[in-house]
């Protein structure tokens, strides 16, 4: 079965009561109760006490104790505090209470100056009037500085503290200043929207605080709630100072479920289990109106920011707008299927957001009282809606989870899980953050830019002693932990940059390794090509020397012939002419000696050509050999580099993939590094904000501790 919100509880009237609900008299009221419980003892007949509760008249007399009724003063009267078992003795004496609406009934009857009838006027006024109505309710920032508690006015105690903290029913944020209320039982606590500070408590005696509401301008604060089937207040603070302006409801039998302040300052609308919505005047408490066309539990009351119009759901899905100056009908907004658990009008007036436990939002506009827009919001049905000052929404539900979502309905920001069913949900004043109550008493903060969780407001939170001890010791630990994020991120720097030195020569020793590779096969690549193309010329060289040198050979035999040749006719001629002296002159001899000398002159002739062409081909046949030689030295050379090279090379490619495999674990050690000291780096950042934001928070602290 679905948990509903605790202070939702039937109303039952015990029988007998005929309690005018705004205006009771002692004759048509209070005398049946007094009939029925009291004069038994208290009578005409028994006068225990000396007090007789027979007539108007009587109990005015009072008893042997005096006065028994104070008109207007609750506390001081002693017919409702005995029988409120309030005081002692508690009446009736059997110890058991008369029926709580019979006791609210002689409470509201004293608090309006104990008439006797219809035709009397009531000792003294039900209220002392209070003038807080604005002559102009202008939308926008009002002058001056945003209205903020002022420092060592609000009471830092002014709250029970429970066992566990309770359920989140009523949560509210200014709209101008970073000021958020957290309501609880007979307190509301006020906490500083970007600090997480409690700067303050304001006591609401009457119960369970139900409704939070800030007024247009956000100078005042108006808490509503009450007691399950007994009683509902509606009280309007002044935030600066925490004093109680006013509080209205005493027609209020049952515990206030929703409430707001018109625009002007000068009506208070509450709905509750009663069914109805009354409208009471801020001035002097009374009803100015009642709206009774709801079938069920009212549920969420809010004014519209320029006042002309009051919207107001209920328990059965029954949602309406209202005239705020007549209570007459201006639109019935059909479409929900289960309990209207919140309302909320944009800034223009124009656009209402409701929330309902069909799971949904809804958008109304005023013109024709038309849905603009309906999306599934929360699963198991949507708790709570808030337009945010930029008209963007808020909402929570069972799902426990806080959205954001564009005036459209489409989600912009998710935000984490909150322990337990999401209740009610506040947009700061800047629309920077985004708070959300649950039904265990959690009440999380979030930027709504990055969805990051920036508060925690503890809704049952310690004494202010215990609380400045607390903040004390978050400064030291704040401090302790900033100094060893410091220590890390220095650690991780030094990591990071061995690791960054360890990666480069890393890169550097790969990359030698690869160059010299590389230039090692060139080398023996270039000297193989010059092989390649020397070989030819080698070959040629070779084939001319060869030459050159049979050239020379025969050049040489050549001259060597020429040489024997006119070595022989030389002779030849020596022995012709050797003969012919002892011989009568032979002219044939003579003719063949002449012919041999001239024949070994044309042979010596020749000779120095033949000796020149045997030395210059000797020549050539050297020079041919030279260059043939210097040539194959060329190759050789070449040969002789190839292989230094090739074998440079083979000694080279094992240390290559070594040195690059060992590149990428350098890296990967480098970026891991960097990283950690990135991580290190926002951890201690993080941790000196922190440090800050604590010693920010003593700071605060020690301003709202009791001196």
């Amino acid at each position: 079965m679905r948990r509903l919100i605790p202070t939702l509880t039937l109303l039952a009237l015990a029988p007998g009561v005929r309690a005018d609900a705004q205006k009771p008299t002692f004759d048509g009221d209070v005398l049946p109760v007094l009939q029925q419980h009291c004069v038994g003892c208290h009578g005409n007949d028994k006068q225990k006490g000396g007090l007789n509760l027979a007539t108007f008249g009587a109990l005015s007399a009072g008893g042997a104790s005096g006065a028994v009724v104070k008109a207007g003063e609750v506390d001081k009267s002693r017919l409702y505090t005995l029988t409120a078992h309030t005081e002692e003795p508690k009446m009736p004496p059997s110890g058991n209470k008369i029926p709580a609406p019979q006791i609210a009934l002689l409470k509201l009857w004293v608090e309006q100056g104990g008439r006797e009838n219809a035709g009397s006027k009531a000792a003294v006024p039900a209220k002392p009037k209070v003038d807080v109505a604005l002559k102009t309710t202008a939308r926008g920032k009002p002058d001056g500085p945003p209205p903020m508690p002022e420092a060592g006015k609000l009471p830092p105690d002014a709250f029970a503290r429970g066992r566990r903290p309770g359920a989140v029913l009523a949560l509210a944020a200014s709209p101008w200043a970073p000021l958020v209320a957290v309501g609880g039982p007979k307190s509301v606590l006020l906490y500083h929207a970007d600090t997480g500070v409690l700067l303050g408590a304001l006591p609401f005696e009457h119960g369970q605080v139900n409704s939070l509401r800030f007024s247009r301008s956000g100078k005042l604060l108006l808490a509503a709630g009450g007691r399950g089937g007994k009683l509902g207040r509606a009280v309007l603070y002044d935030v600066a100072t925490g004093a109680k302006v006013t509080e209205v409801g005493s027609a209020e039998t049952d515990a206030v479920l929703s409430a707001d302040l018109s625009p002007d300052q000068s009506l208070v609308a509450v709905g509750g289990p009663s069914k109805l919505v009354r409208v009471y005047a801020v001035a002097d408490g009374t009803v100015v109106r009642e709206i009774k066309k709801h079938t069920d539990w009212v549920t969420a009351v809010e004014f519209s920011p320029d006042g002309v119009l009051l919207a107001t759901g209920d328990r059965n899905g029954g949602l309406f707008a209202w005239e705020a100056a007549t209570g007459r009908e201006f639109h019935t907004l059909r479409g929900h299927t289960a309990m209207v658990t919140d309302v909320s009008w944009r800034a223009d007036a124009n656009l209402l957001a409701t929330a309902s436990e069909d799971g949904t939002v809804r958008l109304w506009e005023m013109e024709n009282g038309g849905q603009v827009k309906q999306w599934a919001a929360h699963g198991g049905g949507a708790q709570g809606v808030r337009f945010a000052p930029d008209g963007r929404l808020a909402s929570v539900g069972r799902d426990r989870v806080a959205k954001l979502w564009d005036g459209n309905g489409g989600l912009q920001k998710q935000f984490a899980a909150l322990p337990d069913v999401g209740l009610r949900v506040a947009v700061a004043h800047d629309g920077g953050r985004l708070f959300a109550g649950d039904w265990s008493g959690a009440v999380k903060g979030w930027a709504t830019a990055t969805a990051v969780e920036v508060a925690t407001l503890d809704a049952n939170p310690p004494p202010a002693a215990e609380r400045l001890k607390q903040a004390e010791a978050a400064v030291v630990a704040a401090a302790a932990k900033s100094k060893q994020a410091a220590d890390q991120l220095a650690a991780t720097t030094t990591l990071a940059k061995q690791t960054a030195e360890a990666f480069a020569a890393a890169q550097a020793a790969a990359g030698k390794v690869q160059a010299e590779l590389t230039a090692a096969q060139k080398a023996a690549a270039d000297q193989t090509t010059a092989v390649a193309a020397l070989t030819p010329q080698v070959a040629a060289t070779k084939a001319e020397a060869d030459k050159l040198a049979a050239a020379h050979v025969a050049a040489a035999n050549r001259q060597t012939a020429l040489e024997a040749t006119a070595s022989a006719y030389a002779a030849a001629a020596k022995q012709l002419a050797d003969a012919s002296k002892g011989l009568p002159q032979n002219p044939d001899l003579a003719t063949a000696a002449t012919a041999a000398t001239a024949l070994a002159g044309k042979h010596a002739a020749e000779v120095p050509a033949a000796q020149k062409v045997a030395a210059d081909t000797a020549a050539a046949a050297k020079a041919a050999a030279d260059k043939h030689a210097g040539l194959a030295k060329q190759v050789a050379d070449a040969q002789a580099v190839a292989a230094a090279s090739q074998k440079q090379a083979g000694e080279l490619q094992p240390k290559v993939k070594p040195a690059a495999d060992a590149v990428p674990a350098a890296k990967a050690a480098a970026d891991a590094a960097a990283k950690a000291a990135g991580e290190a780096k926002a951890a201690a950042e993080a941790a000196a904000t922190e440090q800050t934001a604590a010693t920010a928070k003593l700071a605060a602290t020690k301003a709202v501790a009791p001196k």
